[in-house]
């Protein structure tokens, strides 16, 4: 999907205009693929305190839905919360901004389309089960709390989701820290291998 075409979408004239919560929960839960190289395009105008503010917001309404019972899936959420969020708050570099697009990228096509939760109806007759992605079991809880059919939810397959060890040490570090060359050094320290421009980490200048 071209940028042009996403900011159609989000109804939205320029990448500057994305500041909303609904904005981000359009980006996050539509079924359009997006390429990370257009969420770089994306990112790149936008307010990065706004950012990570819309991202807390928007998680939290995620975990605020989850079932009770569905602590691992919190945890596993919880995690990529916090990481995100340090991203946006703390991007240096352009190669903070490539790793922040891609994984974020990776995750939306997780949540949106590719996770798989099975849910089955609580009935007395002989229930049926589906498979559904994360975003889609997430608005069926929503609509059992508002008094709609109720299901039992399996996470276990959407448990699969891992973010780079190199973006989630970036972000436990920068929340830690907060300075850059003490940043550099400690992820030196973890000897992590860190970007790499392939076929699936594109490179920034392409774009322009």
């Amino acid at each position: 999907m071209k940028l042009e075409k996403l900011l159609e979408f989000l109804e939205l004239e320029d990448p500057s205009e994305f500041e909303y919560f609904e904005n981000l929960a359009d980006l996050m839960e539509t079924d359009m693929e997006i390429e990370p190289e257009t969420m770089y395009q994306l990112l790149e105008a936008v307010d990065m305190e706004v950012m990570g503010q819309m991202i807390e917001n928007y998680f939290s309404e995620i975990l605020n839905a989850l079932p009770e019972d569905a602590m691992e899936m919190y945890t596993l959420l919880d995690s990529v919360r916090l990481a995100f969020v340090g991203m946006a708050k703390h991007l240096e570099e352009e190669r903070d901004l490539v790793l922040f697009a891609d994984e974020l990228t990776r995750f939306r096509n997780w949540y949106s389309l590719y996770s798989t939760v099975w849910v089955r109806e609580i009935v007395k007759e002989i229930p049926r089960e589906k498979e559904v992605p994360l975003r889609d079991a997430l608005t069926l809880v929503r609509m059992e709390q508002l008094g709609g059919e109720k299901y039992d939810y399996i996470f276990e397959e959407a448990l699969d989701f891992e973010m780079d060890q190199y973006t989630v040490a970036f972000a436990d570090l920068v929340q830690e820290s907060g300075g850059s060359s003490e940043r550099d050094e400690e992820l030196e320290a973890l000897d992590l291998p860190g970007i790499e421009y392939t076929d699936h980490i594109f490179k920034p200048e392409k774009l322009h």
